[in-house]
């Protein structure tokens, strides 16, 4: 994975922090240069559906004005949920890059032709410090 694409993602978990957001990010690569990057934005903009995935498979239909993105490839901090899975499949994108496991998912009922691919960051744990953080920030403000 090009350090110039987790540096985009880092770069979009990082404006999270500023509206209380579950730091997750995603980015549509074509040929390992990043097309649209985005984060969650659920409490920011008051919407369900903000999701990092949607929010950029949202802008690359608007980049594109084409709902098959088939030639792109997503990157995700954190595997999608089913709900973006969905979404990722009705745009074709075929394969989709993440870092951490999405533990809150029961992936086994869904069948998809997406190709999932864990990635490893052997040096660098950002994402996965960054969500534990957020988390332990959250429970402590209950």
């Amino acid at each position: 994975m090009k350090s110039k694409i987790i540096d985009v993602l880092k770069k979009e978990i990082k404006k999270c922090s500023k509206s209380d957001d579950v730091p997750v990010a995603a980015a549509i690569v074509l040929d390992n240069n990043v097309i649209a990057s985005s984060r969650n934005s659920r409490i920011k903009n008051n919407d369900i559906l903000g999701h990092a995935e949607i929010q950029v498979i949202n802008k690359m239909i608007k980049k594109t004005k084409s709902k098959n993105l088939s030639l792109y490839s997503l990157i995700v901090t954190l595997k999608p949920c089913l709900m973006c899975i969905a979404a990722i499949e009705q745009c074709n994108i075929k394969n989709v890059y993440y870092f951490l496991e999405n533990e809150k998912c029961d992936y086994s009922k869904y069948k998809t032709n997406i190709i999932f691919i864990k990635e490893e960051l052997n040096e660098d744990d950002t994402f996965k410090k960054t969500l534990k953080d957020f988390f332990k920030n959250l429970r402590n403000t209950m």
